[in-house]
């Protein structure tokens, strides 16, 4: 869920800041793609074909007198497969809203989804989620500054099959910020949460974070965020087998290079304590994520851009086995595009994505193909 809520704010901020001269613009894209592996299965693989047809709409102003910015994105799209529609195809939808200066923050973001099949008899697992949040920090221009966050995640599923992954996610952070520079801060946090679901007491839980790192202009052509943290949660009820308190060293990476105005290198990376009630073969309550990501691009002639994504993922699951031994699975992805921008307005390219699991319990590996191509306009 973490990854496709950023996936969808990535997709509709784009647009957003493309079009930061014009305060509505409108976008409508089409993407055509092949997946050899739509179940994400071992053996016996599906494919299809899958038409996503999407609309959305930007708004962005200043609001006079104020200071202020306001923003405003809502998105629509239609899924459509060619291997059994009826299953298979579903809607998305993602609306957001946000207020913000430089020493304030305020937004929501809406997402209604569905998460994938894993045959032609199961039908998809529709969900929303909604995320609010607040963060406020006192003027970069001294040298020490101070900083609050809050943030409540609601996630709900449609059909009482999947009841036992609604819940509701509570963050509180405090920080402390050393000013280097108007554009480059140290800072400190600690983030308290509290996650509570409404069908599954054995998974609520507190916990908190300690985190310590750099953030904005970090060398003359790099920028980003970059942090370390030490994590710990706290479970108010016994699981068989589980231990109630777990804890780890975590970071977060989110770093930009660009050398000339022709390319543009990325790193991104985390590692975390994810929620699961992964209960096939063990019963679990959260595995530590570990990804790091890797994207290049570099424009060829002015209208051309080709780039390249590199991705590598572990989960490592909480529950020892009988052997001693723990669930334990690596996701690698490689994804090459070419992109060409017709007009400043128009775009088109191709990708292919190639995804391969490996694990320790033979029924989750799978290897996965996808090939795409697509069109999008800004209006």
């Amino acid at each position: 869920m973490k990854k496709l809520a950023i996936a969808f704010s990535i997709l509709v901020m784009l647009p957003v800041m493309a079009a930061a001269q014009k305060p509505l613009t409108f976008t409508a894209s089409e993407n055509v793609t092949y997946d050899d592996n739509i179940y994400l299965t071992k053996d016996d693989t599906k494919g299809s074909v899958i038409s996503t047809t999407r609309v959305g709409a930007q708004y962005a102003a200043n609001i006079p007198g104020s200071g202020l910015e306001l923003s405003a994105n809502a998105l629509v799209g239609y899924n459509a497969y060619t291997e059994k529609p009826s299953t298979n195809n579903y809607w998305d939808t993602l609306a957001g809203v946000q207020l913000q200066n430089d020493y304030m923050k305020l937004g929501d973001r809406f997402i209604y989804t569905s998460d994938p099949a894993n045959s032609a008899l199961t039908d998809r697992a529709k969900r929303v989620q909604n995320v609010g949040y607040l963060a406020l920090k006192t003027s970069t221009e001294k040298t020490f500054g101070l900083g609050i966050t809050a943030e409540d995640i609601f996630d709900r599923y449609m059909k009482s099959a999947w009841s036992s992954l609604n819940r509701n996610r509570v963050n509180l952070g405090a920080q402390a910020f050393y000013n280097v520079s108007p554009k480059t801060n140290f800072f400190m946090e600690y983030v308290y949460s509290d996650i509570h679901y409404a069908d599954n007491d054995v998974n609520n839980s507190t916990g908190g974070s300690v985190g310590l790192g750099v953030n904005g202009q970090l060398a003359s052509k790099v920028t980003g965020t970059a942090k370390v943290t030490y994590d710990m949660r706290d479970y108010k009820n016994d699981l068989a087998g589980a231990k109630n308190y777990n804890d780890m060293v975590g970071y977060l990476a989110a770093l930009e290079w660009q050398p000339t105005e022709q390319n543009v290198i990325k790193l991104s990376g985390q590692r975390q304590m994810e929620e699961t009630t992964a209960y096939v073969g063990n019963p679990n309550r959260y595995f530590a994520d570990t990804l790091v990501s890797l994207y290049g691009s570099q424009k060829i002639y002015d209208k051309w851009t080709a780039s390249l994504t590199l991705s590598w993922e572990n989960m490592n699951y909480s529950r020892e086995y009988s052997d001693g031994t723990k669930r334990n699975d690596d996701l690698w992805s490689v994804r090459p595009a070419l992109d060409y921008q017709f007009e400043k307005w128009l775009s088109a390219g191709v990708w292919y994505q190639f995804r391969t699991r490996d694990s320790n319990e033979d029924w989750a590996k799978y290897d996965r193909n996808q090939f795409g191509i697509y069109a999008k306009a800004l209006f």
